[in-house]
């Protein structure tokens, strides 16, 4: 349910326009782009259909969302499907794959400015 109201938040508002967003704490002290810079414009954009203006923000996310939807589908039902995509979704090496996904993701975008 608390999903839901996140993502009708996020398309009523746009974080991009407005002052009570949070704003990333490492970008404004360090002047780099964090992993996650971008993301709550680039959900925006996403809710609207702009999947261009989500990758500007930041395509990473892109990647990011079919697996976390996995990872929340995996941890909070008790099916049998979910149970064996637990094994794969979960795995330790996927996590590690993942988390290295990320901080490459955060070298290449920073690189590339």
């Amino acid at each position: 349910m608390i999903f839901f109201v996140i993502l009708i938040f996020y398309y009523r508002y746009n974080p991009e326009g407005s002052a009570w967003f949070p704003k990333c704490w490492f970008h404004a002290s360090t002047g780099w782009e964090c992993p996650a810079c971008g993301v709550q414009r680039a959900l925006h954009a996403l809710l609207h259909g702009d999947v261009r203006a989500a990758i500007g923000y930041n395509a990473f996310l892109l990647l990011a969302i079919p697996y976390l939807l996995l990872l929340l589908y995996t941890t909070a039902s008790r099916s049998d499907t979910s149970a064996r995509l637990r094994r794969y979704v979960q795995h330790r090496y996927t996590v590690r794959i993942y988390l290295v996904l990320i901080v490459v993701w955060w070298i290449v975008r920073n690189w590339l400015q």
